[in-house]
């Protein structure tokens, strides 16, 4: 469905398939992107998934009876390279994509033969035995002054081809309507008037090809080369009876630098029949076959200026909306997709993804369906409780299924180590049984798990997974409600195994890893079950104090089923770890065939990882357009390395991708010999890029010791508090977009930023900064990152930085509501109010502050005092998070005991506090803090008189 609209005013709230996109539609910039959407007749939402190796940003709608895709380069990002993995990411997620247009403005080669003006379009139309665009190499210009073309390209397809010989008849025979088409939409969207309509004529000047303008990019051409006649090629006026904008066909000359020179302009209009010069078609056309159109906003000389861009932009739209409108449905349809006519190996595996992403769509409308089913099957009281263990608030919250999504495809012809292993292949023909597998760091465990779950394990089971990750998705609790909702979505009926459960505990339920163990192993002996394929990912990062129970349940679920009471097999991944493999010794003994352990298959996932590499080679090699030669000798090169991982070869390939290396076997040797040898190197370089360490060392810090992943805007409050802060007008903060471009700029690849959060890059990244051994607890200096950060360190920075930001209520400024606007945006000073209130009393207590730490323990004292505004502002969310209800205040004493602050119970026991003072909550101190088992509290306590026999309060 859609929304008719007159102009891009409208957004419609539903869309299309991805597959019933049938017209690309690239921009090189955002001035094109704007003019495209502009002459969109409706536009559609986004689709709810792209290809996870999607980068590109769309907008989706209409043009006539067209679906068409709208796609630009990044920001401050041009050239051919970009154009085709923008082109290649496009059909990854929009396959179906039958022609392309890359639509946009370019500088003009005017000629005796071509009268072109600013504003003019040029389409590329075959000729001279050209396919209408072609490459030509602008290094080999500078240096032998000589253009020298150095490729033949792919005609656009001939449909297009076709409809503009269509459209050419129609123009000459009754003229066009562009400028009614573009002045029509400027009047419905009168913000875009001032930098899209067309400029005075009198700006039109085509210089001399000998007159250059030597100015700097301050002054413009008017101020500096003026309108003298004598440095101008005199052109007559255009009448009524001419077309203008005019409309041009022939060559397009494309390359990754912009022409800047009238003389070779002129040379090249004369002997190859160049129309314009543009920056991006040559790396489209033999990847995305397609019509180049370009209107015209210079003549590719020294005088550029962006006066001529936004209507020259427009007139390139409305041309293009003119040819679609010229083309019927069908002959679209009967055009055969982009990706099926390319024909090297490249494009032929990315059809391969292609229809495995068509697959996963198809995957995805079952699911919708399913869940319909599902709920209308179950009660009311059934979906309440099924939703329950989906374990989220809202639309917005991070879903389990993200947390595999989010792992990497893996490369055609890898995880094969394990897919032909003898244990896998024994293991896939039994009914029931675990299987086990370890392998190092970095060697792919998720990804193959990933690939298992979507692609490999079989479709007749029920198949159930979790993926563990570190400080985030860890606890066993939050497993057993993942796989308990997927097992009840897919088999409606088990839910009755968790009615009783819930009928008695209510929301509490999820909390009760006992009953969700029984809710489980209940369900999967159930007959309706059938074969039921359990997957856990990672339990290396399941939370240590619940790994054990854990996988007691486990082994008990296994030889409960090795009697026969039913069809559950669990296929565990881990790292090798001795602490983690022996907890797994009964299994090993009732089940010996068990365990995989590929840290033994190191030469058959080291020839995967040559693939791997050769995959990124070849990639790295478009990107950069590397010659065969040096392509080959930079492959032989990284092969040749032992002791690879995948994680190694990621972070090697980023490294690579932004160093600008000689293009040259040398210049490829010499980069070789920088190449980080190991992660560690790698990471240890990541960090030295950035020179504020400081800050750096903050940011990590507070990664390290959060209780939870903590978002853009919290981490943009956190690394900004200090102890000179005294309003929150002190602060000063980035917008969110500008503030996570500078998190990439301190820590690039060590951290990544998924759905808003930060995380870092690897659970080796965590253990790379980790220090075993106590150290100081003051911050170092140095740039020596690996085992740099004590978790002591790390709560100590982030304890002050919660407990300074709370203390900012106390100010008569306080902390607003709202927001506070900057120049294009706003900040939420809120922002890490949550957090803050949640978090602050474990990362005090973790810091273990001492005596000598009185700077920090006063504020805790301010915040604390149960007559404070800072008080008021975190403690019903703190109790809410502990009791979902506010307690009376507490003393002073009974808070600090609670949250097992020994420091601050020393201050407060210094200043006279009533040790024997009670609350209706815990009694007295002395029972707060034996609820937490804070002993070095409770002896202060009683050293000072607490009443050992109290009994007031719940507790």
């Amino acid at each position: 469905m859609s929304t008719k609209r007159p102009a891009c005013e409208d957004h419609d709230t539903s869309h299309p398939k991805k597959r019933h996109y049938t017209v690309g539609w690239i921009c090189a910039i955002t001035t094109e992107y704007v003019a495209a959407q502009a002459f969109l007749d409706a536009t559609h939402e986004l689709p709810d998934s792209a290809s996870v190796n999607d980068n590109n940003s769309y907008t989706l709608g209409e043009m006539g009876k067209h679906n068409v895709v709208i796609a630009v380069l990044p920001k401050g990002v041009y050239g051919t390279t970009s154009a085709a993995n923008v082109a290649r990411d496009m059909l990854r997620t929009f396959p179906n994509i039958r022609i392309g247009l890359m639509v946009g403005i370019g500088g003009g080669a005017p000629s005796s033969k071509h009268d072109i003006r600013l504003g003019d379009i040029v389409v590329s139309t075959p000729y001279n035995k050209e396919g209408g665009v072609f490459q030509y190499d602008f290094g080999k210009t500078v240096e032998g002054k000589e253009f020298q073309v150095t490729g033949h390209l792919n005609q656009p397809p001939m449909v297009l081809a076709t409809a503009v010989g269509d459209l050419e008849a129609k123009y000459e025979l009754h003229g066009h309507q562009l400028e009614e088409a573009i002045n029509d939409v400027l009047e419905k969207t009168p913000r875009l008037k001032k930098k899209y309509k067309r400029p005075d004529p009198d700006t039109d000047r085509l210089y001399l090809s000998g007159m250059l303008h030597l100015a700097d990019d301050e002054a413009t051409c008017a101020e500096f080369c003026g309108g003298d006649p004598s440095k101008l090629v005199l052109r007559n006026a255009r009448t009524e009876e001419d077309d203008n904008p005019a409309v041009h066909y022939g060559i397009v000359a494309s390359a990754n630098q912009l022409m800047k020179n009238a003389v070779l302009r002129d040379k090249f209009a004369k002997e190859n029949g160049v129309l314009c010069f543009e920056m991006e078609a040559a790396g489209l056309m033999n990847h995305f076959p397609c019509l180049v159109i370009r209107g015209i906003c210079d003549y590719s000389d020294t005088h550029k200026n962006k006066d001529w861009q936004g209507y020259a932009a427009m007139t390139a739209a409305a041309y293009a909306k003119d040819l679609l409108n010229r083309i019927p449905v069908n002959k679209i349809e009967a055009e055969r997709r982009i990706s099926d006519v390319l024909s090297d190996l490249r494009e032929v595996a990315e059809t391969h993804r292609d229809i495995a992403q068509q697959q996963l769509e198809i995957h995805q409308d079952q699911l919708v369906i399913q869940q319909d089913t599902v709920k209308q099957k179950l009660s009311d009281k059934q979906n309440e409780c099924l939703q329950l263990f989906r374990l989220t608030k809202s639309t917005e919250d991070v879903t389990y299924e993200w947390y595999k999504d989010r792992v990497e495809d893996r490369v055609e012809n890898t995880c094969m180590w394990f897919l032909n292993h003898d244990h896998f292949q024994e293991w896939s023909k039994q009914d029931s049984g675990p299987l086990l597998v370890s392998a190092d760091p970095g060697c792919g465990k998720s990804v193959l798990a990933k690939h298992l779950v979507d692609h490999a394990l079989p479709r007749s089971a029920t198949l159930c997974y979790f993926f563990f990750k570190d400080q985030d998705q860890n606890t066993v609790r939050q497993a057993l409600c993942a796989l308990l909702h997927q097992l009840f979505s897919q088999k409606p009926s088990l839910i009755q195994h968790a009615m009783k459960h819930f009928e008695r505990e209510g929301p509490g339920l999820i909390n009760s890893s006992n009953s969700l163990w029984a809710i489980l192993g209940d369900a999967v002996k159930d007959s309706q079950a059938g074969s039921t394929i359990i997957v856990l990912d990672a339990l290396d990062e399941c939370a240590q104090s619940e790994f054990e129970n854990m996988m007691r349940n486990v082994e008990s679920q296994m030889r409960s089923d090795q009697l026969g009471y039913g069809k559950l097999k669990y296929l565990l991944t881990s790292r090798p770890y001795e602490q983690i493999v022996s907890k797994f010794r009964g299994l090993l003994d009732a089940f010996p065939r068990i365990h995989i352990p590929g840290e033994e298959e190191s030469e058959t996932i080291s020839q995967e990882v040559n693939r791997v590499i050769e995959f990124r080679v070849e990639r790295l090699a478009r990107e950069k357009r590397l010659s065969d030669t040096v392509k080959n000798h930079l492959a032989s090169q990284l092969l040749g390395i032992t002791h690879r991982t995948y994680l190694w070869v990621y972070l090697v390939f980023d490294y690579l991708k932004t160093e600008d290396f000689k293009k040259t076997i040398k210049g490829v040797q010499s980069s070789m010999e920088t190449l980080p040898k190991n992660i560690n190197q790698a990471y240890e370089r990541i960090l030295n890029k950035s020179k504020e360490h400081l800050m750096v060392r903050k940011a990590l810090s507070i990664i390290l010791a959060a209780g939870r992943p903590l978002t853009l805007s919290e981490m943009n409050l956190a690394v900004n508090i200090d102890e000179s802060l005294q309003t929150i007008d002190d602060l000063d903060l980035e917008e969110e977009d500008d503030f996570k471009s500078r998190l990439r700029s301190w820590c690039g690849l060590f951290v990544s930023v998924y759905h808003g959060k930060i995380y870092f890059l690897h659970q080796t990244a965590r253990e790379f900064l980790l220090a075993n051994l106590p150290m100081p607890n003051t911050i170092p200096t140095e740039s020596q990152w690996q085992r740099s950060i004590t978790i002591r360190q790390a709560h100590n920075v982030l304890a002050e930085v919660c407990v300074r930001y709370l203390n900012l209520f106390n100010s008569d400024a306080g902390v607003l509501a709202g927001s506070t606007p900057e120049t294009n945006g706003y900040v939420d000073n809120q922002a890490l109010l949550d957090y803050s209130a949640s978090f602050w009393g474990l990362h005090f207590r973790e810091a273990c502050i001492k005596d000598d730490d009185a700077a920090i323990v006063s504020v805790v004292l301010r915040v604390s005092d149960t007559d404070s505004k800072a008080y008021s502002a975190w403690s019903t969310i703190y109790w809410k998070s502990q009791y979902i209800y506010n307690p009376r205040c507490p003393t002073g004493l009974i808070l600090a005991a609670h949250l097992g602050q020994v420091v601050v119970v020393k201050r407060l026991l210094a200043e006279g506090a009533d040790v024997k003072a009670e609350d209706e909550e815990y009694g007295n101190a002395l029972q707060a803090a034996s609820v937490g088992g804070y002993k070095d509290i409770i002896e202060l306590l009683v050293k000072e008189g607490a009443d050992v026999k109290a009994e007031g309060g719940l507790h």
